[in-house]
């Protein structure tokens, strides 16, 4: 049995999703990491010339970084990383390690900023988290038998040479217009790996993440007739999901006025009844704290969560803030399906 362990690099790999998206023949390219171990194990067997049985893939490790400080308008966005992110450890049990990037109240996107805007944003120890990482599994007696390393840039080069000298095999997993010369090279001068690049060109449609059809059951407690229906959507674990019939129905109501006890924001997958208005200002408890990544969730007694970033504390200090500690705060954003809203001018509770 061979024990393997898979090292993204997160930075990179996003990078690359453009150019196999070119590959693919479409405007974007998401791939299914319930799929990446799987294809990795068996292009090893048939490397190894063994039965795919006899892979272990018995970790999986992503780095990459998150946006702080960033101008409130990238809220959306930024909660969306943190729920793929969230998607990764507990649906797929990959191991993630993010490191935070200061964009100085900046917009995330260069294109949202000012042209005349030539500040640039620096990533902080991702490659070098990963390097530690992939040494330190490689000096364990029994961590590990084979690397498989999803990157592309040369900087690793002599992390995958020690790698090697420890004694361990190397899988370079990568993209053929997004690796460096030295990795990519067939004849190996540079000493980086034990087998054939494992090319992701390869096996595009095989990577990609498609929603296939499955059938659910709508949650809509207006809901009339059989509630399964059938749906390409892929809800969270304890996500409400709603039939076509009903989101018609609530979209009907609200262009007539008559979405009474439902939220006035738009819902991306149906009604929710009981929601706040955009403003309100709410009581709740910090649910969750995340100290080094400066952002949290506070639920309200209803069992509504919201996002907030340390820079919407109002009177309050990020470092002393505990988790159960009761705040007021206002509404920024709703919750959408199934995902937590976001609030802003969190503070302390009235005396």
């Amino acid at each position: 049995m061979y024990k393997v362990m898979i090292f993204i690099d997160g930075t990179w790999l996003y990078r690359t999703l453009p150019r196999l998206a070119e590959q693919s023949g479409k405007g974007e390219f998401k791939i299914d990491y319930g799929v990446l171990p799987k294809v990795v194990a068996r292009e090893l067997a048939d490397r190894l010339g063994v039965d795919y049985a006899g892979i272990d893939v018995v970790r999986n490790h992503i780095f990459a970084s998150l946006p702080t400080n960033y101008d409130h308008l990238d809220e959306g966005l930024i909660t969306r990383q943190n729920e793929f992110y969230t998607l990764l450890r507990e649906d797929y049990h990959y191991e993630t390690e993010l490191f935070n990037i200061d964009f100085r109240g900046r917009r995330v996107r260069q294109a949202d900023r000012d042209p005349g805007d030539n500040f640039q944003p620096r990533e902080k120890c991702v490659d070098i988290a990963l390097a530690s990482k992939m040494l330190y599994q490689a000096a364990m007696p029994f961590g590990m038998d084979i690397a498989a390393v999803v990157l592309g840039d040369r900087d690793f080069t002599p992390v995958l040479q020690t790698v090697r000298q420890l004694g361990k095999r190397v899988l370079l997993v990568s993209v053929r217009s997004s690796c460096a010369q030295e990795l990519a090279d067939p004849e190996d001068r540079e000493r980086v790996k034990d087998y054939d690049t494992l090319w992701m060109d390869d096996h595009i449609d095989e990577l990609e993440l498609r929603y296939e059809p499955q059938w659910l059951e709508c949650q809509s407690p207006e809901h009339v007739g059989e509630r399964a229906f059938q749906t390409t959507y892929r809800p969270r674990r304890g996500e409400p999901v709603y039939c076509d019939a009903c989101r018609s129905a609530y979209s009907q109501r609200r262009s007539s006025g008559a979405s009474a006890g439902y939220q006035e924001e738009e819902s991306e997958y149906g009604p929710q009844a009981g929601l706040p208005t955009i403003g309100e200002t709410l009581e709740g408890v910090v649910e969750f704290k995340k100290e080094e990544k400066g952002y949290g969730f506070v639920t309200t007694d209803d069992g509504i969560s919201f996002f907030f970033h340390l820079s919407d504390l109002e009177d309050l200090d990020f470092e002393s803030l505990e988790e159960g500690q009761e705040v007021l705060f206002e509404v920024k954003t709703l919750p959408v399906g199934g995902k937590a809203g976001a609030a802003q001018n969190v503070r302390p509770m009235e005396e």
